[in-house]
Formats: structure tokens, sequence, C-alpha cells
């Protein structure tokens, strides 16, 4: 009786042991699979992010592009504004000295006319004309000093015929400069026109990625956060830095910070300095201008204003450069906690951007 007894303990351990065993191996493998597919998630997040990251970084550069091709755009039509106001110019120029010659012409042809009315072939036959030496020296010398205005005359008139033709040839060369101006004109239009077109393609497909995986955890989000509450308590701590056209004298870095954090949602417009769109630069130079600070418009020339700073001694309202060395194509502002605030992209709005980028290129301190 006691061996049965055993027997059956034995047993029912060993029916407990393998069910749990059995029990433990699904829950297991579930644990496994779930993981895994965490692990897959947040690799294609990533990628996701990488992605968006890349295609708004071909935005921005689409965007420097597209206000480079504006700038030389400009420039070619005051140009060419410049050379029609000479062609007006010159074309009158011409016309009145034309008007001249005409008149110095006319004058010359009366006086040869007049003589020949007289009687009087040449200037030979006047002298010979003449009834007595008195007679003869008094008609020299008016041969003489008819002769000399003459003489004149024909220089002039030889003069200003070669002020005219030079002048119809320099016309004719600001004609063919003209032309050229506008050619290269419509040519940067056209360009510009299919850039749009490409970078409109860009913002769509940015969009619809953004949407794709907006459900999905954005640890970014986390810091970006965080940093909107840093931020709101410099604000809270400092005078009350509301959007204004004057300037302030009370400069500090989280007044400069506190001040650009005014403009967040304000939509991103190619060329636009403020204050209701901005571009990268413009932002960037609105901002420190309403503290007396002077920069320059562009991303291309502000890279090289104030003094360096090595990317670990960032400190908030240092310039933070994006692109490459030789082609530094966007420009935002540190404000602390890893992260800045930036006028990003064309269909985007000025926003909080954690520090995450690829292509930073280096910072620069202006104060």
């Amino acid at each position: 009786m006691r061996k049965r007894i055993i027997s059956l303990i034995v047993t029912i351990g060993v029916v407990a042991t393998i069910s749990m065993q059995v029990m433990a191996n699904p829950l297991s493998d579930k644990l496994s699979n779930q993981k895994s597919q965490l692990e897959s998630q947040k690799n294609a997040y990533k990628k996701a992010q990488s992605n968006i990251q890349s295609i708004e970084a071909s935005i921005e550069k689409l965007d420097s592009n597209i206000e480079k091709m504006y700038t030389q755009v400009d420039k070619t039509k005051v140009k060419v504004g410049e050379t029609q106001k000479q062609i007006v110019k010159t074309t009158n120029d011409i016309q009145v000295a034309q008007s001249n010659i005409e008149k110095e012409q006319d004058l010359f042809n009366e006086r040869m006319r007049s003589m020949y009315m007289n009687g009087a072939g040449s200037y030979v036959e006047v002298l010979l004309d003449s009834d007595g030496i008195g007679d003869f020296i008094s008609r020299a010398e008016t041969v003489k000093k008819i002769v000399e205005y003459d003489n004149s005359i024909v220089t002039v008139l030889t003069a200003k015929k070669s002020k005219v033709e030079n002048q119809k040839r320099a016309l004719e060369t600001q004609k063919t400069k003209l032309l050229v101006l506008k050619a290269d004109n419509e040519a940067k239009l056209a360009k510009l026109k299919d850039t749009k077109k490409d970078q409109s393609v860009l913002i769509l497909e940015a969009t619809k990625q953004e949407k794709l995986y907006s459900g999905k955890v954005n640890d970014g989000q986390a810091t970006v956060d965080a940093t909107m509450k840093q931020i709101q308590q410099m604000k809270d701590n400092l005078p009350n830095y509301t959007v204004s056209r004057g300037g302030s004298s009370s400069f500090s870095s989280n007044a400069v910070v506190a001040y650009a954090s005014n403009f967040l949602g304000t939509p991103y417009v190619w060329g636009a300095s403020g204050p209701k769109f901005f571009d990268c630069s413009g932002f960037m130079q609105y901002v420190y201008g309403h503290f007396g600070v002077s920069l320059s418009r562009t991303t291309y020339t502000q890279i090289n204003e104030g003094s360096y700073v090595a990317r670990g001694d960032l400190q908030p309202g240092d310039l933070i450069f994006f692109g490459t060395a030789s082609d530094p194509h966007h420009v935002g502002m540190y404000v602390g906690n890893n992260s800045y605030i930036e006028a990003p992209r064309t269909g985007d709005v000025i926003k909080i951007t954690e520090l995450t980028r690829g292509d930073y290129v280096t910072a620069r301190r202006v104060r």
C-alpha cells in the first residue's frame, strides 16, 4: 500500500513538471515574439524617421537653391532695368547729336548756297573780284575767317558723327547684352518652376511618411516636450518678451530663446524675414535684431559670423548649421536640452526639434 502511494505521488509530480514546462514554453515563446516584434517596430520607426529626415534635408536644400535662384533672378532684373535705362539714354543722346549735326550742316550748306547765288564759284573768285588793294585785303581777311569757321564746322561735324557712330555701336552691344540677360532670366525661372515641382513631390512624400508613423512612439518627442517646459520656465523667470518690431537692450541667451519661442507655429516662406513668415536665416536675423545684434541675411554669410563653438560646448542662443561646410543650407538656434528652434522648410512651421541630424556642420556664438 505504501509503495502504491509513493508511486502515485511520483507520477503526479512528473505530470505536473511536464505540464509546467508545456505551459512555460508557450509563455516564453510569446514573450520572445513580442520582444522581436517590438524591436522590429523600433527599427522600422527609426528607418522611417531617418527617411523623413533625409526627405526634409532634401527639401531644405531645394529651399536654399530656390532662394539663391530668386536672388539671382532679382539681380538680373536689376541689370535688365539698368541696361534698359542706358539704352534709352543712349538713344536720346544719339537723337540730340544727330539733330545738332543736321543744324550745323544746314548752316554750312546755306552759306555755300548764298556764295554761289552771288556769282562766286569759289573763295578765289571772291578775291579776284575785289576793287582794289584795300578791298582785296578786306576780302582776304573775311575769306580767311570763313575758311577757318568752315574748317571748324567740318571738324566738329566729323567728331560728332564719329561719336554718334560709337554710340550706335555701344547701343547695339547693350541691346545684345539685354537679350542675353532676358534669356538668362527666362532660363532661371524655368529651372525654378521645375525645382518647385520636385520640391512639391518631396513635401507630399514627407507628409505621407509623417502621417504613416504619427501613431508610433517617438522617443524624440519626450525630449521636445521637456525642452518646451524648460523654455516656459525661462519665460516665467524673465520679463515678458512679446513679439515687437522694436529692439530690446536686455540681452541674454535665455532672453533670446524666450523671444524666439514667441514665433512657434509661424509658417516658413522663401526669403521671408518676419514677422508673419520666415525662412531659416531670416528668422535668426529677426530674433537677434530685436536685441540689437546685427546678422547678415543668408545662411552662407551667417556661418562666418561670431565665434566658433564646439558641439560639446553649445549654449542656448548659439546658431547651429546643417549641410556641408561648403554648402550650409540650413540654420537654427540651440535652445538647450539637445534641442533647437528652427524655421525648417516649405510646408512646415517654426518648431522645436531634437538635435539628432547627421548633417550637423558647426555652431557660431553671436553676442
